[in-house]
Formats: C-alpha cells, structure tokens, sequence
C-alpha cells in the first residue's frame, strides 16, 4: 500500500515517531502513529478521526525499540551521540547494538559493507502480531542507494520483512526523499 510518512529520530535518546498517511480512497486516508519514547512504545490506527487500533504493552514497547535500533541508518550521528546504546562487534562487518526497553534488553544487529555505510539489520525475536498475541519472530531489514541528504551519508531505500518459516514476508519498503536535522 503507498504511503507518505514523517519520522522523527531521536539523537541522544532511544524515542522515535513515525507518522504516515495511506490514501485508501479519495480524500479518505487511513493515519498511523507508530512511537517509541520513555521506555513506552504506541501504535495508533486512525480511520475518518475515528480510532481504529490502539496498542501498548512491553511487547510492542520492545518492537518498537528494536526498530529505533534498526532505523539507526538513517540517523548515524545517534550512533556517537546515544550514550543508551550498547555496541559489541560481531565481525569485521557487523556489530550488535542493544538498549533497554523497560526491563528487558532488546538488539539488533547492523551490517556494513566496505565503505562503512549500514546495508542491513536483523534480529532473531522481534515482537510480531499474531492475532492479539505477540510473537517473537526473526526478521531482516536491507539497505540501499545511500547519498548525502541534510550533509549526511544515508541509505535512500529499504525494507523489512519477517523471515517466517514459510518464506520470508516483506512487510515494509520505503525510499527516503528528504532529510532535515533539528538542532533544538
């Protein structure tokens, strides 16, 4: 489904807030709130200002921190600047990056090829939805088509799918079309 979004990353904390818009008809889109701040996460599903979904819970808190940790592509100056986040290296290619979300200690692991730019993430238990159950589910993300946005090197496209055992699911793929950095 086509959609136009807005994220906000965090620099020196672990809090993101993704806001899209999904044009199902004309003149009637179907919003989404996807946030992650304060230990908490919360995703909302709007429909003609009518709320269609609302959840929370440390399953979907610790999702949505997996997901700041994957999306820190787009936002490589956190890498140095976020004193929450734990680095180990893996490999001459990639390295584990973790953080708390509430109790738990969540990770993802981040992939770079020979030039240092990210071209992929994975983990192996992020939270997925399964009816109104949370299952840990591995999941891979890729990277691509990095340029200078905003002064900074990032990928421009990727996506994330769930590597289910009956194949893999992509269930999200976007290209970035602008970058703007928030000094305040």
């Amino acid at each position: 489904m086509r959609f136009e979004a807005v994220e906000e990353l965090a620099v020196e904390e672990v809090a993101f807030s993704w806001r899209a818009r999904f044009p199902i008809a004309p003149l009637v889109p179907l919003r989404v709130t996807d946030a992650y701040a304060a230990g908490e996460g919360r995703l909302e599903v709007w429909l003609l200002g009518l709320p269609l979904q609302r959840r929370t819970g440390p399953e979907l808190a610790a999702g949505e921190a997996i997901r700041y940790l994957a999306e820190l592509a787009w936002a490589p100056h956190a890498m140095a600047a976020n004193e929450r986040l734990e680095w180990r290296e893996l490999d001459a290619r990639r390295v584990e990056v973790a953080t708390r979300a509430g109790s738990a200690r969540v990770a993802a692991r981040l992939e770079l090829d020979a030039a240092g730019d990210v071209v992929g993430s994975s983990g192996d238990a992020r939270p997925r939805a399964v009816g109104k159950t949370a299952v840990p589910t591995p999941w891979a993300g890729s990277f691509g088509d990095h340029a200078v946005l905003g002064g900074i090197r990032i990928p421009t496209r990727g996506e994330v799918r769930w590597l289910l055992p009956e194949g893999p699911f992509t269930y999200w793929r976007a290209r970035l079309t602008g970058l703007e950095l928030d000094s305040s």
